[in-house]
């Protein structure tokens, strides 16, 4: 491996923030997705012809499930919040609008989501939390 290589891999990219869930009286450590997990995301994802999204089916849960399983950590602990069944109960359970809240902060965090163009380069103290409105 060259030097720059070397580099490269020890720098720290990854970019952190807390999200608080006051549904559920939680604050998640929300961490942006490698290139790995995020190419598995966008793989779940159908581009039609014309350029447009399509997301049929169960297309739509597998993603919300891949983003939040990668993304959330205890704060306290350093663990991931949930695993692949914790997915199942979340997506069966839980309230829609706090669930797809949880996952669209992911996806920004890790410059997909619709604020990333205006957050992108900036560091965890810059971004915006759910407290931050």
């Amino acid at each position: 491996m060259s030097g720059l290589a070397n580099k490269i891999r020890a720098a720290q990219d990854v970019a952190v923030e807390l999200y608080e869930v006051p549904e559920w009286d939680v604050v998640v450590e929300l961490r942006s997705m490698s290139a790995r997990q995020r190419a598995a995301f966008a793989s779940n994802v159908e581009i039609s012809d014309d350029g447009n999204v399509n997301l049929t089916g169960n297309r739509v849960e597998l993603m919300w499930g891949t983003v939040i399983e990668a993304c959330c950590f205890d704060p306290d602990s350093a663990e991931k919040v949930f695993t692949a069944d914790d997915i199942e109960w979340l997506m069966a359970e839980k309230n829609a609008s706090v669930v797809d809240g949880l996952a669209n902060a992911c996806l920004a965090i890790s410059g997909m989501g619709t604020d990333s163009e205006s957050d992108a380069g900036k560091d965890s103290s810059d971004s915006a939390t759910a407290e931050d409105g």
